[in-house]
């Protein structure tokens, strides 16, 4: 009877079971992540500790990337279908900063100038269609991120140097101007030696994309020159001399400075010497491409910066240069300009990446 009565209640149970599991709410399920979320959010490298709010905030940070990625192709978009409304922009940004000489600190007229450079930078690319490393090989891929890393210093380095005077002083300046160098050379020489590059451009000069835009379209076109393809050929000795004195020069001055002070003339022969000689000898560089060109012409023309450099500026130039601008500031209209040449000149002249800047 108790056997009868044990497997009357097990048999009740069984059944009230099953009619709770039938009314129970189905449970939520997790989302279904992508490949790529799974194994951002299971990786092995994973700093943080497993766990619910561990896995919200990886999950979170990979969506700001995402994020960003999106917001810079949807501007490569923009630029592309309207680049005159940003070259507009680059112009109103680096007109500000001419305007606003001797009105407001130096920091902030090269903080809007750096922006300006760097806006350029950024639309060149994206014109020129340099933005992605499809259909190129690793070593082209590398030289393109060493060329990268350049450019971007050249547009930085005057606002640092303002930047690290402001809060070190002069040791700190100089400190950050020789490691500015130092950097620039090691990467001018990785694409001397390895990728054998010679007449290595600066910023502005051999980035920005010709062409023209469709008056329909409004799509941007690029122009295509009859050498601008031409594989570089590798350098001989002499040339790669060449090179190495103008890449070289900057921390060879750099040095002699140290040394002797900004009044000797050691210095100032040492530099002007080096950039002569490369000069001469990278002039006999045969069927050059348009970038060797241009950047041929911007050395020569870099050649008057001499005239503003210590300590042929302090004996030479400036009791010829002053009384001049004294003599044209009584024109009317042209004063407005050489009025601020006059007040930004001093300034100009303690920056020694504009005044040395390679």
């Amino acid at each position: 009877m108790d056997e009868l009565r044990g497997d009357t209640f097990a048999e009740g149970s069984s059944k009230l079971d099953i009619n709770t599991q039938e009314h129970q709410p189905p449970r939520p399920t997790s989302p279904t992540l992508s490949s790529t979320e799974h194994n951002f959010l299971e990786s092995p490298t994973d700093p943080y500790p497993s766990g619910i709010a561990a896995q919200l905030r990886r999950f979170c940070s990979y969506s700001r990337t995402m994020q960003v990625s999106h917001m810079m192709a949807r501007y490569a978009v923009l630029v592309k279908e309207d680049p005159h409304m940003y070259r507009a922009a680059e112009s109103l940004l680096s007109t500000l900063s001419y305007l606003a000489t001797n009105r407001v600190p130096i920091e902030i007229i090269e903080l809007l100038y750096m922006s300006s450079n760097l806006l350029r930078y950024v639309n060149d690319r994206i014109l020129s269609g340099k933005g992605s490393s499809l259909d190129r090989d690793e070593l082209e891929a590398d030289r393109d991120r060493l060329e990268q890393m350049l450019q971007v210093l050249q547009c930085v380095e005057v606002f640092v140097e303002l930047s690290a005077r402001r809060l070190g002083g002069s040791p700190l300046k100089w400190l950050v101007v020789a490691a500015l160098a130092a950097v620039k050379i090691s990467i001018r020489l990785c694409l001397i030696y390895q990728h054998n590059r010679i007449l290595i451009g600066s910023f502005g000069m051999n980035d920005a994309p010709k062409g023209w835009v469709g008056p329909r379209s409004g799509i941007f076109f690029k122009q295509s020159h009859p050498n601008s393809n031409i594989p570089y050929h590798i350098p001989n000795k002499d040339l790669v001399l060449a090179e190495l004195c103008y890449t070289l020069r900057p921390i060879i001055h750099l040095t002699a400075l140290g040394l002797f002070k900004s009044k000797s003339w050691i210095p100032f022969t040492l530099a002007l010497g080096l950039d002569v000689f490369s000069l001469k000898s990278l002039q006999k560089i045969e069927h050059p491409t348009d970038r060797q060109t241009n950047e041929l012409s911007r050395r020569k023309l870099a050649l008057l910066l001499y005239l503003f450099r210590s300590p042929f500026y302090n004996q030479i130039t400036e009791h010829r240069l002053t009384p001049f601008l004294d003599y044209v500031s009584r024109i009317p209209i042209v004063g407005l300009f050489t009025d601020g040449i006059t007040d930004y000149l001093p300034d100009w002249q303690k920056i020694y990446s504009y005044v040395w800047g390679s």
